[in-house]
C-alpha cells in the first residue's frame, strides 16, 4: 500500500510530493534565521533550531529528511557530539537522516566522514554550495553513502 492514497487510485503523474523536510541548526539565532530563509528559498520545508539541545528535541519531533550542523559554541566537538547523539538514535527515521557538517576549518573533515557526516563545508560557503550538497545527500541511495564517506576520507585523509 503506498501512504497518501488508496489502493485502487492510480497515479497519473500529476501528485506533487512535498518538499523534504531540512532542519537548520545554528547557535546564532540570526545567523540560524537567515540560513533557514535563505534554504528554504531553494523549495526546502526548513526548520531551525539554536542549539544542539532544541536540535536534539527537533530531530526526533520533525524527523528531517537532511540536517544542516553549524555549531561554533565549543567548536568542531559540539557538531560531532550532536551528529553521534543522532547516528545512536533507537529511531532509525532519525538515525538515518542526511547531515551536512560546517565548520571554519577543513581540519577535522576526515573525522567528521568517519563520524557519519554525509557532506562536510567548510566556512565561509555559499547558499549554492550548501543547498547542493543539501541536494546531494538526500538523493544518494542509503545504501551508497558509507562508500561515499570512504571516497571522501580517502580523497582528503587527514
Amino acid at each position: 500500500m503506498v501512504l497518501g492514497r488508496r489502493r485502487d487510485e492510480q497515479w497519473d503523474g500529476t501528485e506533487r510530493r512535498a518538499a523534504p523536510t531540512v532542519l537548520v541548526v545554528n547557535d546564532d539565532p540570526a545567523a540560524c534565521e537567515m540560513l533557514v530563509r535563505m534554504v528554504g528559498s531553494k523549495g526546502y520545508h526548513t526548520i531551525g533550531a539554536a542549539s544542539a539541545d532544541e536540535a536534539t528535541w527537533r530531530v526526533a519531533d520533525d524527523l528531517p529528511r537532511c540536517i544542516v550542523l553549524d555549531l561554533d559554541d565549543g567548536g568542531i566537538g559540539t557538531s560531532l557530539k550532536l551528529l553521534d547523539v543522532i547516528r545512536s538514535h533507537h529511531d532509525l527515521r532519525v538515525s538515518t537522516a542526511r547531515v551536512v557538517l560546517c565548520a571554519a576549518s577543513p581540519r577535522n573533515r576526515s573525522f567528521s566522514f568517519q563520524s557519519g557526516a554525509d557532506a562536510f563545508i567548510v566556512r565561509p560557503f555559499h547558499l549554492d554550495e550548501l543547498t547542493e550538497q543539501i541536494a546531494d545527500v538526500i538523493d544518494r541511495a542509503h545504501d551508497e553513502r558509507a562508500r561515499h564517506r570512504r571516497d571522501e576520507l580517502a580523497r582528503h585523509g587527514d
